[in-house]
């Protein structure tokens, strides 16, 4: 559809952009916290985002977002294939831990928070990466077209024009989100499950202390419940019988 062309635009500069407009909206949340991040096996620890947010709405807005730089942490011994491990750090001391492939230039991150019901404050946190959507084929040819014109050193074509309509626009927006490169999860944890007790009466025990096994008692059958109601009817057959006589 054609509303979608206009994205690849904003991923190109969608991290910008996003910082932005949360950097507006960060005044207005009460509360934020920080996180850090340190290769495991290095003293070194950096700042990697702040985030505001609010813990009744779940509104969040991020803030001086600065990710570790690949080109400095990949490896340089050439046998080793695996990607570095980095250490996601709270003020608090608490940490997890990713890759740091988790960081790349074609990947989207995704960070989760875990707020505490009774102050609303971060107890735990992850940084994860997700597979961003594949994009159109009008997306596809769009993006040539801007690489090209980089290459060159032109000037970049502008996307072709999003229709001025609500239902347009809803779905540009959706599309957006979609395409946006770092989601934030606020996480509320609740009470757990309450364990379902049975209740029964206290155990017979002998005088060393154990318990006495009860016999278990046999199921009356119908005729053992309901006994009574045969006598009933035989006597008043008993007695309907005899009044017929004379």
């Amino acid at each position: 559809m054609v509303f979608r062309s206009f994205l690849l635009v904003l991923l190109a500069v969608c991290t910008c952009t996003v910082l932005a407009a949360s950097d507006a909206a960060a005044s207005k949340l009460p509360k934020s916290v920080t996180l850090s991040y340190e290769l495991i096996g290095s003293p070194s620890v950096k700042p990697l985002v702040t985030v505001f947010y609010d813990p009744k709405t779940s509104k969040h807005a991020l803030s001086s977002w600065t990710p570790p730089s690949l080109d400095s942490l990949k490896s340089t011994n050439p046998e080793s294939t695996s990607s570095k491990l980095l250490r996601i750090l709270l003020p608090n001391g608490s940490s997890t831990v990713t890759t740091l492939d988790t960081f790349g230039d074609d990947v989207h991150q995704k960070i989760d928070l875990w707020i505490s019901p009774d102050d609303g404050s971060v107890f735990s946190a992850s940084v994860s990466g997700l597979s961003p959507p594949p994009l159109s084929a009008e997306e596809e040819r769009y993006r040539k077209k801007v690489a090209r014109a980089k290459a060159k050193g032109r000037p970049i074509p502008p996307p072709p024009p999003v229709p001025n309509t609500k239902k347009a626009r809803e779905e540009a927006a959706k599309a957006a989100a979609l395409h946006e490169p770092i989601k934030v999860n606020l996480i509320t944890s609740g009470p757990g499950p309450s364990p379902d007790l049975a209740t029964r009466k206290p155990p017979q025990v002998d005088t060393e202390g154990r318990e006495i096994p009860q016999e278990e008692q046999q199921e009356k059958s119908f005729f053992q419940k309901y006994w009574w109601v045969f006598l009933i009817a035989t006597m008043l057959m008993m007695t309907g019988g005899g009044g017929a006589e004379k």
